[in-house]
C-alpha cells in the first residue's frame, strides 16, 4: 500500500514538474554528450599516447615527421566502422590503465598491426592503377591480389617503415636505387616510402644465377643514360640483340640468400611448438606476413640490389676495334695536341666514347 502510494505521489509530482524535468534531462544529456565528445577528441589525439606514455614518444615523434603526419593514430590502428572503432576504443584504455597502473617498467609488447582496408579507404584508386616508382614498373593489383611464391603480401609488406621506424631503419629504407642514381631527391621519396628490401628478397631468393625471378624487364627496361665519364654506351642497342643484363652485371644482389637464424624466432616466440614451426616456410610467411603484418626486414637480413660491372667488360667483345698499344702508336698526335676527328671520321671514336681525348681535352 505504500508503494502505491510512493508511486503515486512521485507520478503527481513529475506531472506537476514536467517543464523542470525536461529542462535537467536536456541540460543533463547534453552534458554528458559534450564530455564524452571532448573525451574522444582527447584520447584520440596523437599527443594523448605520445606525451603521456614515455614508451610511445619514439613512436609518436616518427609519426609527427612522416607523410601521414595529418592522419590520427586511430584513422589507421582503429577497424573502419562503428565497431571496430568501440573496439579500438576499449583495447586503447585498457593499454592506457595498465601503463598508469603498474609499479614495474611496463613489459607489453609494443606492437600494432595496420590493415589494408585501412589503407584502402583512402588509397583504393591506387590500386587500380600502374605506378612507376624510381623508373620501376610496379602493378599494386597483381601484388596485393595474387599471391607472390605462395604468399599473399599486404599494404604493409612493402610500406612497413611509412611512419614508424624511417630513422631507425633508413639503410634499408633507403630505396637502393639511389647507388645507381643519384640524382634521385631523398626528400621527394618520403611520402610513399616503399621498403625495397622486401621487393629485393622476394624477387631474388633463392633464385638460380643470382637473376631476378620475373626477370629484369619486370621492373625497369633499360636504363637511359649512358654510364662512365668517357663512353657513350645504350643499354637499349644491346638489350635489343637478346644480352641478358647478367652478359655484362655481377654481384646483381647481397645478403639476398643468408638463412633466418632461429634465434630470430626466439625473440617473440618461447613456446616450443612455435619454434618447431621453423622449418615450416609456408606457415610461417602465411601467419607472419598475412596475418599479422610482420614486416620481411624483422626476420630477413637488409638486402641489396647493387649490380657491378665485370672486369674488362668492353674488353671482351671490342678488344679488336681498341689495339691495346693505340697511345704509343699515336703518341705523336696527342703530344701536338691532335683529336681523333682530324684524321678519323667524326663518328669513329664517338659511337663508343663521349667528347673528350686521351689527354683529356676536349674535342673542337
Amino acid at each position: 500500500m505504500e508503494n502505491t502510494s510512493l508511486t503515486t505521489v512521485l507520478k503527481h509530482w513529475m506531472s506537476r514538474n514536467k517543464l523542470p524535468i525536461i529542462i535537467v534531462m536536456v541540460i543533463l544529456f547534453s552534458t554528458v554528450a559534450i564530455a564524452s565528445e571532448k573525451m574522444l577528441e582527447i584520447t584520440e589525439n596523437p599527443s594523448f599516447c605520445g606525451k603521456n606514455c614515455h614508451i610511445m614518444r619514439p613512436y609518436f615523434d616518427s609519426w609527427r615527421t612522416s607523410s601521414h603526419n595529418d592522419v590520427i593514430c586511430v584513422d589507421c590502428h582503429y577497424e573502419p566502422g562503428l565497431v571496430g572503432h568501440v573496439k579500438g576504443k576499449i583495447g586503447g584504455l585498457i593499454q592506457f590503465y595498465n601503463y598508469q597502473t603498474t609499479t614495474e617498467e611496463y613489459s607489453g609488447k609494443l606492437y600494432a598491426k595496420v590493415l589494408d582496408k585501412n589503407c584502402l579507404s583512402c588509397h583504393e584508386k591506387r590500386i587500380q592503377s600502374e605506378a612507376i616508382y624510381m623508373g620501376v614498373n610496379f602493378s599494386h593489383k597483381n601484388h596485393l591480389y595474387i599471391p607472390k611464391r605462395g604468399i599473399d603480401l599486404t599494404c604493409t609488406s612493402c610500406h612497413s617503415m611509412l611512419v614508424i621506424g624511417m630513422k631507425e631503419h633508413q639503410s634499408v629504407t633507403d630505396p637502393s636505387c639511389s647507388q645507381c642514381h643519384p640524382d634521385i631527391i631523398k626528400k621527394d621519396l618520403g611520402h610513399i616510402v616503399v621498403t625495397t628490401s622486401t621487393c629485393i628478397s622476394c624477387h631474388f631468393k633463392d633464385v638460380k644465377d643470382n637473376v631476378s625471378i620475373s626477370g629484369c624487364p619486370s621492373c625497369h627496361g633499360p636504363p637511359k643514360q649512358t654510364h662512365g665519364e668517357y663512353t657513350n654506351f645504350n643499354h637499349t642497342n644491346h638489350v635489343g640483340k637478346g644480352y641478358e643484363c647478367s652478359t655484362c652485371h655481377t654481384n646483381l644482389t647481397e645478403g639476398v640468400n643468408v638463412v633466418v637464424s632461429k634465434n630470430k624466432c626466439l625473440s617473440c616466440h618461447t613456446s616450443k611448438e612455435r619454434i618447431e614451426k621453423y622449418g615450416d616456410v609456408k606457415f610461417v610467411h602465411e601467419n607472419h606476413v598475412t596475418k599479422n603484418k610482420i614486416a620481411c626486414y624483422n626476420c630477413h637480413s637488409e638486402v641489396k640490389h647493387a649490380p657491378t660491372l665485370k672486369e674488362n667488360l668492353c674488353a671482351t667483345c671490342h678488344s679488336k676495334e681498341h689495339p691495346s698499344n693505340w697511345l704509343t702508336t699515336h703518341k705523336k698526335e696527342v703530344l701536338i695536341g691532335k683529336v681523333c676527328s682530324d684524321c678519323h671520321k667524326p663518328s669513329f671514336c664517338s659511337d663508343c666514347h663521349a667528347t673528350g681525348i686521351a689527354s683529356g681535352k676536349k674535342q673542337i
